[in-house]
């Protein structure tokens, strides 16, 4: 299968700031309900986001260690 048709790209309509993005990669081990209490955005949002900066691939690779 071609790569291009495997990542799909979605543009997502929500726009998360830079300060937004730095506290969700700092923070990624937090539970999503801890996410949530300190950022605007909801679960899926949030999940969507840390899949877009490939937080869930690093904490994959970091487990192998």
């Amino acid at each position: 299968m071609n790569r291009a048709y495997r990542n799909k790209v979605e543009f997502s309509l929500i726009h998360w700031t830079v300060e937004q993005d730095g506290y969700l990669i700092e923070n990624h081990s937090l539970s999503l309900a801890e996410l949530q209490k300190r950022l605007p955005f909801t679960e899926d949002q949030i999940i969507q986001r840390k899949e877009r900066l490939g937080l869930f691939r690093r904490e994959r690779q970091l487990k192998r260690l």
